[in-house]
C-alpha cells in the first residue's frame, strides 16, 4: 500500500511539473512568433510632418529652403536663422523695402536690422492660428554668383492667414537676395530687396504692418 501512496504522489507531481511546463510553453508562444525581438531595440518611428529639423546651410540653396520651412512651420527661431548674424558674419542685414511699403511705414524700416525682421515675424505668427495656413511659393528668375557671395532673384506669392480682417492674407512682387558665408561657412541671407510687380500688396507691407 505505501507503494502505492509512494506512485500516486509521484505521478501527481510528475503532472504538475508537465502541467507547469505547458502553461510557460504556451506564455512563450506570442513572442516566439515575433521571432524573439522581445530585446531587440524598437525601430523608431517617423517624425512627425510638422516638425523641422533646420538643415546646417552649406549651401546656399540650403538657407532658401530652411527660410520656406520657417513660414511653413511658423517657427521664428530657425527663420531668424536664416540671416546675416552680426556676431558671426561681417556683413550686416539689410532689407530694401518696396516703394508702395517704403511710402507707408518709412519709419519702421529706417533702420530696418535682423532684430526688426524677427520681431516682424514674430508678431506676425502671434495673430497667426497654429494650423492656420502659410507659405512661401518662389519662381526663380535668376541667379548671379560672385567671388564671395550669390544673388537669387525670385517672383514670389507670400501667403500668411492671420486674425487682422482688414488686412490681405496673401502678396504677391519680385524678390532678390543676396547670400555669403559667416565664420563657420554657413551660407546666411545678408541682403534682401523686394520689388511690387502687380495689383497686389508686397511682402514689405507685411513687414511694416506687422513690426509693432
Amino acid at each position: 500500500m505505501k507503494v502505492c501512496h509512494q506512485d500516486s504522489r509521484a505521478q501527481r507531481s510528475v503532472s504538475s511539473f508537465l502541467l507547469v511546463a505547458a502553461l510557460c510553453f504556451c506564455a512563450c508562444l506570442p513572442f516566439s512568433s515575433l521571432g524573439c525581438g522581445l530585446f531587440e531595440p524598437r525601430t523608431p518611428e517617423p517624425p512627425s510632418q510638422s516638425s523641422l529639423n533646420f538643415r546646417p546651410p552649406t549651401d546656399p540653396a540650403i538657407v532658401i529652403a530652411n527660410l520656406q520651412s520657417a513660414i511653413d512651420q511658423k517657427n521664428v527661431a530657425n527663420y531668424v536663422r536664416c540671416f546675416a548674424d552680426p556676431a558671426t558674419m561681417r556683413r550686416r542685414f539689410v532689407f530694401t523695402p518696396s516703394a508702395e511699403a517704403n511710402a507707408q511705414y518709412g519709419s519702421a524700416f529706417s533702420n530696418w536690422d535682423v532684430t526688426e525682421e524677427q520681431a516682424y515675424f514674430q508678431n506676425l505668427t502671434a495673430r497667426s492660428s497654429p494650423t492656420a495656413f502659410s507659405n512661401l511659393l518662389l519662381t526663380p528668375k535668376s541667379s548671379v554668383v560672385t567671388a564671395d557671395s550669390v544673388i537669387y532673384s525670385y517672383d514670389y506669392i507670400f501667403t500668411f492667414e492671420h486674425s487682422d480682417p482688414g488686412f490681405p492674407k496673401t502678396a504677391r512682387g519680385n524678390l532678390q537676395f543676396s547670400l555669403a558665408t559667416d565664420n563657420s561657412n554657413f551660407w546666411m541671407i545678408y541682403q534682401w530687396s523686394d520689388f511690387k510687380t502687380g495689383e497686389d500688396i508686397t511682402w514689405s507691407m507685411f513687414k511694416g504692418k506687422f513690426s509693432n
